[in-house]
């Protein structure tokens, strides 16, 4: 018995663990090298989105599959690797989005790519687009999806060649129908040319069965009427005219003071980018028969009744105040005539042919998280310093939000405010949310369900620029409409 508790069965437990030993690195050895073989097949035939791991010879494949089919035949190619078992296809699909939306969004020095592309298209076009748009800032939010059209590629290319010309555009595809917009300055012959270059290019294009859209307006030629100083005549008054690019103010007003204002009103409600300027001054001037401070309030007030217009347009001129355009709800509409009350002295002529914008078409979450980010992109939902109180400047950005959340009924929304990170934690974070609370209150109001809305404050803990610099700062202080998963 001692023989046998001293000798044999610490040998027989030795024997046993070397076994073990031996067994478990030769699987383990068959395993990476069935994993490296199996692996190699899939890079060669382009299938970088898939995983294959193995348990012995049971291998199972996992990733998300560009395509229908595709992961069955990853299997089939994994199957015949000499050592395999047996495969388990594990694969998720990529989804489909319907409508399939992609878009560029030029602005400038800033080029943005949205929507979706197909799973080749995703993993080389952004990297050429950086290419082609050498020394301009791009930003790609594009994510992989099934559902685009045919001609994909026809699409992209022609949409970054009109990209590469115009100044500020938006390129964006829905389904079959590509749309471009931009803006074109009246009088310059460089853009006449280049409308006229457009237009060619365009018809010329062969994108099968998409629809091209042209919304932009043919550049009208160099003014030819001239004073007898021989300059260009001025308007008497002031021409306000809002587009999807931002807001165009022309004309003439009494003093720099008033320019300065305009200038700052409209940057704060339109965008750094999003406002065009001609305007004169002429001190001391009576301009359309208003005095300094009468044309002051009414430009001003003309000025932020566009701004919750959709293609809204004002004219003040001797003959009186002309607005038009549609508001983006009952009660809008009737703040912006509100508004008007009281800014014309006696006698002067107001004018208001003012609707409510007919509804949008129902699209999807994706499209409307979309639409929502282009929004908010190169413009901000601003507050009074240190407080809560949204600033009248930004009623026409929420107006315009309201609309296309009304557009993805189905959808639940998160409003997400943000700081930037001066002053404590603390302070920041409860004003984050006092602020998010702000703007679901103001959405409510307009008649969005409060249970859509889900404010939510991050306080500053999650910056999208350093807050070493103002300009960073400027960018951290922010609400951000996020489409919540159903």
């Amino acid at each position: 018995m001692s023989m046998l508790k001293n000798w044999v069965i610490p040998g027989a437990l030795a024997v046993g663990v070397v076994t073990a030993i031996s067994l478990y690195t030769k699987t383990a050895k068959m395993e990476a090298d069935l994993t490296e073989r199996a692996t190699a097949i899939l890079a060669d035939k382009g299938m970088d989105w898939a995983t294959v791991t193995f348990d012995g010879r049971d291998g199972v494949l996992t990733g998300v599959a560009p395509e229908e089919g595709v992961s069955a035949w990853a299997v089939e190619l994994i199957d015949i690797v000499w050592g395999v078992h047996a495969i388990t296809d594990e694969a998720t699909l990529l989804p489909t989005h319907s409508p399939f939306t992609w878009g560029l969004e030029r602005d400038g020095n800033k080029l943005a790519m949205i929507g979706y592309l197909p799973y080749d298209l995703s993993k080389s076009v952004p990297a050429e687009m950086q290419t082609l748009f050498d020394g301009v800032v791009f930003a790609s939010s594009a994510e992989a999806s099934r559902g685009a059209p045919d001609g994909m590629d026809k699409v992209v290319a022609l949409s970054a060649d009109l990209a590469s010309q115009l100044p500020n555009a938006k390129i964006m595809l829905v389904d079959d129908t590509l749309t471009v917009t931009g803006t074109l300055e009246d009088g310059n012959k460089d853009h006449i040319e280049l409308f006229n270059a457009i237009q060619s290019r365009l018809a010329a294009a062969d994108l099968g069965a998409i629809k091209l859209d042209l919304k932009i307006a043919e550049p009208k030629a160099p003014a030819e009427d001239t004073d007898k100083g021989g300059s260009a005549k001025a308007k008497d008054g002031l021409l306000i005219s809002r587009t999807e690019q931002g807001v165009s103010i022309f004309g003439t007003v009494p003093s720099e003071e008033i320019k300065n204002q305009l200038v700052d009103q409209a940057t704060r409600k339109f965008g750094q980018t999003g406002v065009k300027l001609e305007l004169a001054i002429q001190e001391g001037v009576k301009i359309a028969g208003l005095g300094y401070d009468e044309f002051k309030k009414a430009a001003l007030t003309s000025l932020q009744a566009v701004s919750r217009l959709d293609a809204g347009i004002a004219d003040l001129s001797p003959e009186g105040l002309s607005l038009k355009g549609g508001a983006y709800y009952d009660a809008a509409m009737q703040k912006v005539k509100d508004s008007l009350t009281g800014i014309l002295p006696d006698g002067f002529t107001l004018s208001a042919d003012l609707s409510v914008a007919a509804p949008g078409e129902v699209v999807d979450a994706g499209v409307c998280q979309t639409l929502m980010r282009g929004a908010l992109a190169d413009n901000t939902i601003l507050f009074d310093s240190g407080k809560s109180t949204i600033s009248e400047d930004s009623f026409g950005l929420l107006d315009g939000l309201i609309y296309t959340a009304r557009r993805c009924p189905d959808s639940r929304i998160q409003i997400a405010g943000h700081t930037d990170s001066d002053g404590d934690d603390a302070t920041n974070q409860q004003l984050s949310e006092r602020r998010a609370d702000a703007v679901v209150a103001y959405l409510s109001e307009a008649g969005l369900s409060q249970d859509r809305l889900e404010p939510k404050g991050y306080g500053e803990t999650m910056p999208v620029e350093s807050n070493d610099t103002a300009e960073g700062k400027a960018k951290n202080r922010r609400i951000e409409f996020v489409i919540l998963a159903q």
